[in-house]
C-alpha cells in the first residue's frame, strides 16, 4: 500500500506526526518476523565494519594519499572546502530532525528516521566495487587517509599506503545520508506523481517508472553537479558521456545506482497499514521495550541498506571493472585525480582494456612496456606435456 506525504505526517510511525494508539497485534506463532533476520544482518555488518575501520585505522594503510603537482583551481578548492564543511553537519542534522527529535517527543521514531540510521553506514562500502580494478577516484586534494581498503578480505586491487584508493573522510560519510534521503524522497514523489496520473497502474509498472526517474535523478546529482565540481571521477566506466573531459559520466553508474535509489524508494513507499517498511514487519510482536524495538529496526536498515548496495552497486560495477575501460587523458594529467595508483610518478600504466587487472602483488607492465615483477612475487613455470599418459 502505498503512504502518501499527508499520510504519512499523521502516522505516528513515520516522521513529523503526533502520536496515536495503534491496535496492536498480540498473534503468537512460530515464525521469525522480518525484523529480526534484517536485524541480525545489520548486526554481523555492523560488526564487520567496525573490525574493518579499527584495522585500518591502527595499521600502516591510515596515511593521506598527496594531491600531487598539480595545482587545484581555486573555484575548485573554495567549493570542495564547502563540501566538508557542510557534509558531516548536514546529516547530524537530518539524524536529529527524523531520529532525535521524534523519540524525544514521542518515543516514536518514523520511517525516514530508520532510513536515516541504514544510510549512515552505507558509506563504508563506497569504494569496494573497486575491488577487482580501479575504475573510479577521488579528488585526493580533499581531507583524506587513505581507505579502508586493505582490511576488506576480497578487495585485491593494488594499494599501499599513500597510494591507493582515498576516501575524504569528512565528506562521504555525510553525503551518503543526505544524497540517498534525497532520492528516496524523490523517488516516492515520482511514484506518487504517477499514481495520481495514472490511478490503476500496476505496481510492476510503477517500480520501473521509479527507476527512470532515479536514473534523471543520478544524471542531475552526478553528472552535472558532483563530477563536474571535482570531487570524484569514474575515469574507468563503461559507456561514457562526457569522454574528452576530466569528469566522464559513464552511464553504468546511473543503471547501477538507479537500482540502488530505487529500491530505497520502494522501501519508503510501499508500507503497510501500519506506516512499516518490509524490513520492519513484525516489530509490534517483538517483546521488550521502545529502546529495543528501535535497535531492531535500526540495525534492519543497516542491514538491508547494506545488502541492496552490494548486490544493486558493488557486485555488478565489480564485475565492468574486470574489463576496465581506459583512463582519459584529462584525468591522468590531474595528479589530484590518480591517486597515485598509476600514471605519471608511478610504476605502473593506469588501466586500459590492454592491461591485466591492477591487482596487488603480482607482476605489470611499466612505463617502459617492461614487465616488472615485484620482490617475492613467483611466476609459474611451464609444465611439460608427459610422453605417455
Amino acid at each position: 500500500m502505498a503512504v502518501t506525504i499527508d499520510e504519512r505526517i499523521a502516522d505516528p510511525g513515520t516522521s513529523g506526526g503526533a502520536a496515536t494508539a495503534r491496535p496492536q497485534d498480540n498473534t503468537v506463532d512460530n515464525v521469525t518476523p522480518p525484523v529480526k533476520w534484517w536485524a541480525a544482518v545489520g548486526a554481523v555488518m555492523t560488526v564487520f565494519i567496525a573490525y574493518c575501520l579499527i584495522r585500518w585505522v591502527t595499521g600502516p594503510y591510515f596515511k593521506s594519499v598527496p594531491q600531487g603537482p598539480t595545482q587545484v583551481p581555486t573555484w575548485m578548492h573554495i567549493e570542495l572546502t564547502a563540501w566538508q564543511i557542510a557534509s558531516i553537519p548536514a546529516a547530524l542534522g537530518l539524524l536529529f530532525w527524523f531520529v532525535v527529535r521524534p523519540w524525544r517527543r514521542d518515543r516514536r521514531v518514523g520511517v525516514d528516521g530508520i532510513l536515516v540510521l541504514g544510510f549512515a553506514l552505507m558509506w563504508f562500502q563506497d569504494p569496494l566495487s573497486s575491488a577487482v580494478n580501479h575504475w573510479f577516484v577521488y579528488n585526493t586534494s580533499m581531507l583524506n587517509m587513505g581507505s579502508w581498503t586493505s582490511s576488506v578480505p576480497f578487495f585485491s586491487s593494488f594499494g599501499k599506503p599513500g597510494a591507493m584508493t582515498s576516501e575524504p573522510i569528512v565528506f562521504t560519510e555525510g553525503a551518503y545520508v543526505y544524497a540517498m534521503l534525497i532520492a528516496a524522497a524523490f523517488g516516492c514523489l515520482s511514484m506518487r506523481f504517477a499514481k495520481r496520473r495514472f490511478p490503476s497502474i500496476s505496481t510492476g509498472a510503477l517500480v520501473v517508472w521509479c527507476y527512470l526517474t532515479m536514473c534523471v535523478y543520478d544524471i542531475l546529482l552526478e553528472g552535472i553537479i558532483w563530477l563536474p565540481l571535482g570531487i570524484y571521477e569514474y575515469p574507468g566506466g563503461h559507456w561514457k558521456l562526457f569522454s574528452s573531459t576530466y569528469h566522464p559520466y559513464p552511464l553504468n553508474e546511473m543503471f547501477t545506482i538507479a537500482s540502488v535509489f530505487t529500491a530505497i524508494s520502494c522501501l519508503r513507499f510501499f508500507t503497510n497499514d501500519k506506516g512499516q517498511m518490509w524490513i520492519e514487519r513484525g516489530i509490534d510482536k517483538v517483546k521488550g521495550g521502545a529502546g529495543k524495538k528501535l535497535a531492531l529496526r535500526g540495525l534492519a536498515a543497516v542491514g538491508a541498506m547494506q545488502v541492496i548496495m552490494f548486490l544493486g552497486y558493488n557486485v555488478p560495477n565489480g564485475i565492468l571493472s574486470s574489463n576496465v575501460q581506459a583512463w582519459p587523458k584529462a584525468v591522468q594529467e590531474r595528479s589530484y585525480f590518480t591517486d597515485f595508483l598509476c600514471g605519471d610518478g608511478t610504476p605502473r600504466l593506469c588501466p586500459s582494456p590492454s592491461l591485466a587487472t591492477t591487482r596487488d602483488g603480482v607482476a605489470y607492465i611499466g612505463p617502459d612496456g617492461k614487465v616488472i615483477i615485484p620482490k617475492g612475487v613467483i611466476l609459474p613455470k611451464v609444465v611439460p606435456f608427459l610422453k605417455h599418459g
